[in-house]
């Protein structure tokens, strides 16, 4: 399997996950397209996923258009290698802008990764109240202002009672979460809060996530990476396996 595919499936099973949450919708991944609207107006919690290897038709791109227009939610298009080049011409034709790139990444995961000497302060969110406090310390470590939305942090409850999901934090300072379902296992939502960058706690996070993805009988791990988070990853000891395009729509 090309290392960019596992990336790819393990989103498409996190998406497909996070369509039981309440107040989201999701559609697909039949007929190549895969589309979740989590009801956060932000462009990168609502994902259309087109299939690597399949063809894309002026139509597939209207129906995800016209998917999100019922809530008029932003949202975004990660175009994986293999997706036929042509997508991005109809993307571009039906009104997306393109918004930089991500990296597919993996990393393989071992014993060594159980002994990570930092990782002793990462605890696990349990209950209502700490998923709260984790949705917020999230939404500002990813740059965003003032308190989430109620539907993001409705979202950060859900999926702390699901068992597909580990929410962990470093003192609500830092924040990530492990989704194992589907054969493969993803990191997601790795943050730290401005004020607390640079004193090594997204690394203690990104540590304990694979110590605990070892446990559960992973030997990788996959994520997508901003192109500012690509040299912490490589860093950590991910490997780059594919660039990923990303287009969006703003209504």
């Amino acid at each position: 399997m090309n290392g960019y595919r596992e990336v790819y499936d393990n989103l498409t099973f996190l998406l497909g996950t996070f369509g039981k949450l309440e107040g989201t919708r999701y559609s697909g991944g039949e007929a190549g397209i895969a589309l979740y609207d989590s009801g956060v107006p932000d462009a990168y919690e609502n994902y259309a996923l087109l299939e690597p290897a399949r063809d894309v038709s002026e139509e597939m791109i209207s129906r995800g258009l016209k998917f999100f227009a019922r809530s008029g939610n932003a949202h975004i298009w990660p175009i994986f290698p293999g997706v036929a080049d042509e997508a991005c011409k109809i993307l571009e034709d039906g009104g997306l802008a393109r918004d930089g790139d991500f990296h597919a990444m993996i990393a393989e995961v071992s014993k060594a990764d159980c002994n990570y000497a930092d990782m002793n302060f990462v605890e696990t969110i349990r209950g209502n109240d700490e998923a709260a406090k984790w949705a917020e310390c999230a939404w500002r470590g990813f740059g965003s202002d003032g308190r989430p939305p109620e539907t993001f942090i409705s979202n950060a409850r859900g999926m702390a009672r699901m068992d597909a999901f580990t929410l962990v934090h470093a003192g609500l300072r830092a924040t990530g979460m492990l989704y194992a379902s589907g054969g493969t296992c993803g990191i997601y939502y790795v943050a730290t809060s401005p004020e607390f960058r640079g004193q090594g706690l997204a690394g203690a996070v990104v540590g304990e996530l694979k110590a605990r993805a070892h446990r559960l009988g992973f030997r990788r791990v996959v994520l997508l990476s901003t192109p500012s988070g690509l040299r912490f990853y490589l860093k950590g000891g991910f490997e780059d396996v594919g660039e990923v395009k990303i287009y969006r729509m703003d209504y």
